[in-house]
């Protein structure tokens, strides 16, 4: 996405934005389409600060991207991070996020979805993926045993 700085009108947004050093920043927003542009209405810097309000239909929009989308699967990997650190992930939708098509064709994205104690249950994350995908066990089983780990 593209906007141009001095559209930004909410000062603190913007003192926040200077304060970023040059990299990844992952940018979440609102936006109406007007004429034939989309326009932002509203955004945040950090994922918590998005109203709960939204957040399902945003889980939708990134299950539905893991599935039909050309956005990085590492980039969605680190919202799904994000989601789960902030509570927003349950077990369902993140058997949805396994089962996705991208998830499925790459499993080791997993890891990458996972924080350190969610790796330190698993007697050996490396094995697990090799596992899969040398194909010793079905990917369901693997998927269902990622989830009945970390779920509970």
């Amino acid at each position: 996405m593209f906007f141009h700085f001095s559209k930004i009108k909410d000062e603190k947004v913007r003192e926040e934005l200077e304060k970023l050093k040059r990299g990844v920043v992952y940018i979440f927003y609102t936006s109406q389409a007007e004429k034939s542009k989309r326009k932002v209405s509203r955004m945040w810097l950090n994922l918590k600060n998005v109203p709960d309000c939204l957040i399902p239909e945003f889980k939708c929009n990134i299950i539905d991207e893991l599935n039909h989308g050309k956005t990085n699967v590492f980039e969605l990997a680190y919202i799904i991070k994000e989601l789960r650190s902030i509570g927003h992930i349950q077990r369902k939708d993140f058997e949805l996020v396994l089962n996705s098509k991208k998830i499925v064709s790459n499993p080791s994205v997993v890891e990458q979805m996972l924080n350190e104690k969610d790796l330190n249950q698993f007697e050996d994350f490396n094995k697990f993926l090799i596992n899969i995908r040398d194909q010793k066990f079905k990917y369901e089983i693997w998927s269902s045993e990622i989830i009945n780990i970390i779920f509970d």
